[in-house]
């Protein structure tokens, strides 16, 4: 019933057992092993399961590449971040303070047409980005227009007020708006 992955793809099931498993099931590191072995009840049926997921995730099968690209740009956003955090943070302050003459509704989320909103943002020049956006702008333009992701995770990801949040979003929907209008004319916002 179950296809021995050790096997088809040329690894014996040791190497793949030291490879993928290791021998201690109680580590956080078999989580795949364990579920696995949950379903199936047998180790070797569990042991095959795990190593064909790595093989179809190495092969880039739908639809494990697509959870595998998700993660992985969720993961480059995250180390970016860790590494700009403090200059993010302290652009912070003028949205902060920026929002009190706002009311308090939230704007419209940039979520509808992530995948256009997405394709634009990608299509920009990064040097003007960059040049006209500050951190915070950049790390909500990204975290919003490309990952999709709520007010509410931006401000806990970044340590930042909601309220801040939504008025670095309101400067870059103007900024984007006059931005796709110089870059990308075919592109109406």
């Amino acid at each position: 019933m179950f296809v021995n992955a050790a096997e088809v793809s040329g690894t014996t099931r040791p190497q793949a057992h030291a490879t993928h498993i290791g021998s201690d099931c109680s580590n956080d590191e078999n989580i795949l092993f364990r579920l696995a072995y949950l379903i199936t009840g047998d180790e070797v049926q569990a042991e095959d399961s795990v190593i064909a997921a790595y093989d179809l995730a190495e092969q880039g099968k739908p639809p494990f590449s697509d959870w595998l690209l998700e993660w992985a740009k969720w993961a480059t956003v995250r180390s970016a971040i860790q590494a700009r955090l403090a200059d993010i943070r302290e652009c912070e302050v003028r949205y902060k303070s920026s929002d009190c003459r706002q009311p308090r509704h939230r704007p419209p989320i940039m979520r509808p047409d992530l995948p256009a909103m997405t394709e634009s943002i990608l299509h920009l020049d990064p040097e003007v980005v960059i040049a006209e956006l500050d951190s915070f702008a950049r790390a909500i333009l990204v975290l919003r227009g490309v990952l999709g992701a709520s007010v509410r995770d931006c401000s806990g990801q970044l340590n930042v007020f909601s309220e801040s949040v939504l008025a670095a979003e309101r400067r870059i929907m103007a900024w984007l708006a006059k931005a796709r209008g110089k870059q990308l004319p075919d592109l109406a916002v």
